[in-house]
């Protein structure tokens, strides 16, 4: 499973806990899941159905299996999903003029949609053969810029 703690959050905000909020731990665990489920939307679709499962595979489930995730190859993302959709979005005061945070979370925001899209196209490490290493061929990617019908 994707996680992060609050020490990777003060790598990108150092004054987190400064606001009145003692812990973001809920946020950080939702945030995670949030990345999982972005994976499993934008990511699996392509790599499930680009000829990596033979006829061994598919009598099993094509459900994704975060646990075969390379988790700190996702570290950054969930930082920005957590500060972008979670934590900042709390300290906001919403009022008509956008505040500090409010601008902080739109960057946030932007910045895990890059991250994201990076990781992709770089290619998802993904232990699909449960071996406990990633190879190479594991970790190709799916997407290629190309037209898709």
């Amino acid at each position: 499973m994707l996680s992060i703690t609050i020490d990777d959050i003060k790598k990108y905000e150092p004054n987190i806990l400064d606001y009145g909020i003692d812990s973001f731990e809920q946020d950080i665990t939702e945030a995670a899941k949030d990345v999982t489920r972005d994976l499993r939307i934008r990511w699996w679709p392509s790599y499930a159905n680009s000829g990596k499962y033979d006829i061994s595979v598919l009598n099993s489930s094509l459900e994704m299996d975060d646990g075969k995730l390379t988790a700190s190859q996702f570290t950054r993302a969930v930082v920005y999903f957590a500060l972008g959709y979670h934590i900042m979005p709390k300290l906001s005061s919403f009022n008509a003029e956008s505040d500090l945070f409010e601008r902080k979370f739109e960057f946030y925001r932007k910045e895990y949609s890059r991250e994201f899209e990076k990781v992709v196209l770089d290619g998802v490490e993904y232990d699909l053969d449960s071996s406990g290493s990633i190879t190479n061929s594991e970790k190709e990617p799916t997407y290629y810029r190309r037209l898709k019908r």
